[in-house]
C-alpha cells in the first residue's frame, strides 16, 4: 500500500493484472445476485398470476349462476305470463298458484301448492295450467294445499270428444304421460288426434276444458269397449305455475 502511494506508475500494471484475475469473482457473485433477484421476480409474479386467475374463475363462477338464476327467472315470467292470458282468454275467475313440492311416491301422483284456505283454496277445486286440467285439490291447510293429477290411478275424470261429442271417463293410469279413456263402444266414432274436454257431468269440472289428445286406440271384436289411450295436454312434468278455477259464489 506504502508503494501504491509513493510510485502508482510503477504498480499500475500489478492493479490491472489484479483486476484481471479478480473480475471473473466479481462477475460471478453479479450474476448470482441478479439471477436471485430474477427467480424471485419470477416467483412472486407466478403467484400473483395464479391468485388473479383463480380470482376471475370465482368471478365467472358466480357470473354464470346469477345468468342462469336469471334465465330461470325470465322463463318463470314468460309462464306466469301465459297461464295470465289464459285466465283471461278463458273469462273464468281464476288464482295462480305455485307448486312448493312433488310427491316422492312414485305411485302417488301429487303436489303441494303454496296457496290454502286464506286464499279461498276448497277441496274439489280444479287445478289446469296454460294448456289444460291438471287434477283437482284433495287436501287443504292454511297456507298450501295439496292436488291430485288427473294421470293418477285413483283419478277420474268425466270428458267428451270436442269433434262428436262421444262421453267416456278419462282414468289415470300411475304414468304421468298416459290416460285411459274407458267405457267407450267398440263401434263409435273416435279416432287418433281427437281432443278430449271436460263435459261438466258431475259439477266439479267447468266444460269445455282440455284433458288429452288421443293417441291410440286398440277394437277388439270380443271385447264391447275399446282400449283407448290419451296423452295430457296440460305439461305435467314441466309446470311450476298453476291456475285454480274458483266457483262463482266465492267471487
Amino acid at each position: 500500500m506504502v508503494c501504491d502511494h509513493h510510485m502508482p506508475y510503477r504498480l499500475a500494471r500489478v492493479r490491472v493484472a489484479l483486476a484481471s484475475i479478480v473480475y471473473p469473482l466479481q462477475h460471478m457473485v453479479s450474476q448470482s445476485s441478479v439471477l436471485w433477484n430474477r427467480t424471485q421476480e419470477y416467483w412472486v409474479t407466478k403467484e400473483a398470476l395464479r391468485t388473479e386467475n383463480i380470482q376471475l374463475r370465482n368471478t365467472e363462477f358466480l357470473q354464470q349462476a346469477r345468468l342462469q338464476k336469471l334465465m330461470a327467472l325470465e322463463s318463470e315470467n314468460v309462464h306466469l305470463r301465459t297461464l295470465l292470458q289464459s285466465s283471461a282468454r278463458l273469462g273464468e275467475n281464476l288464482l295462480v298458484a305455485e307448486i312448493l313440492k312433488i310427491d316422492g311416491d312414485p305411485f302417488s301422483h301429487q303436489f303441494l301448492l303454496d296457496k290454502g284456505t286464506k286464499a279461498g283454496i276448497y277441496v274439489g277445486q280444479p287445478v289446469l295450467d296454460s294448456q289444460g286440467i291438471i287434477g283437482e285439490v284433495i287436501e287443504v291447510f292454511e297456507k298450501t294445499s295439496r292436488v291430485l293429477l288427473l294421470t293418477d290411478i285413483n283419478h277420474g275424470i268425466p270428458v267428451e270428444d270436442a269433434r262428436n261429442g262421444v262421453r267416456g271417463i278419462a282414468m289415470g293410469t300411475g304414468k304421468l304421460k298416459i290416460l285411459d279413456f274407458q267405457y267407450v263402444p267398440n263401434t263409435v266414432d273416435i279416432e287418433v288426434g281427437d281432443l278430449l274436454i271436460t263435459s261438466g257431468l258431475g259439477g266439479r269440472y267447468p266444460a269445455g276444458y282440455p284433458v288429452g289428445v288421443i293417441s291410440q286406440i286398440n277394437r277388439d271384436a270380443s271385447d264391447a269397449f275399446a282400449t283407448v289411450q290419451i296423452v295430457p295436454s296440460a305439461q305435467l312434468d314441466r309446470t311450476r305455475m298453476v291456475l285454480l278455477i274458483r266457483r262463482a259464489e266465492d267471487t
